[in-house]
């Protein structure tokens, strides 16, 4: 799918502590499956919520013609709360100015041309997960919420694959022992 505005994995802290900086806010269809759902994308709509692109300021200029509305930090808060919940990821776009809310199965950054799967476009996160394996009970709730393939229970032990970790704290979220702490990159 492609963009010309830069985008970054954040982790759920950095998409809250946005939300809470900001005292206007836009929302509008994700650029991403509100296409698909509309038949107008290479890939099928996966079925999540498609009011989900969230901005810190006035649309206008670039921005595609998607229907905005402004809404308040508390619906914008429940917004984000019931994303995190489901397990799925936040990512910065234009500068920090708007956070998509994604998920891998309905992103374009995960698509080629064609609609196939690919590995994510956009730019790492500034942190990294540490796993405490000590107190991991290797549930793998962390890893059924890794839109990136870097976590997996082998052999009795957690695997992690660093470099595939764009850092976006789902794993975090979920973990039931808090085994899992976001790190400086």
């Amino acid at each position: 799918m492609g963009s010309d505005h830069k985008h970054r994995v954040c982790t759920f802290k950095e998409a809250e502590d946005a939300i809470k900086a900001n005292e206007k806010i836009y929302i509008n269809d994700c650029f991403c499956r509100g296409p698909a759902r509309d038949g107008n994308a290479a890939w099928e709509y996966c079925g999540h919520a498609v009011e989900t692109c969230m901005g810190f300021h006035p649309p206008g200029g670039d921005d595609p013609p998607y229907s905005f509305r402004e809404i308040n930090q508390e619906e914008a808060l429940g917004l984000f709360e019931n994303w995190k919940n489901q397990g799925h990821f936040f990512r910065f776009m234009e500068n920090e100015s708007w956070i998509c809310f994604c998920c891998r199965c309905g992103c374009g950054f995960f698509r080629d041309k064609e609609g196939n799967q690919v590995e994510d476009s956009c730019d790492k996160g500034s942190h990294i997960e540490k796993t405490n394996s000590d107190t991991c009970n290797l549930c793998g709730k962390c890893v059924d919420v890794c839109s990136y393939d870097a976590r997996a229970v082998e052999d009795d032990v957690m695997k992690t694959v660093s470099v595939k970790c764009y850092g976006c704290s789902a794993c975090e979220f979920v973990c039931p022992e808090e085994a899992i702490t976001m790190v400086p990159r």
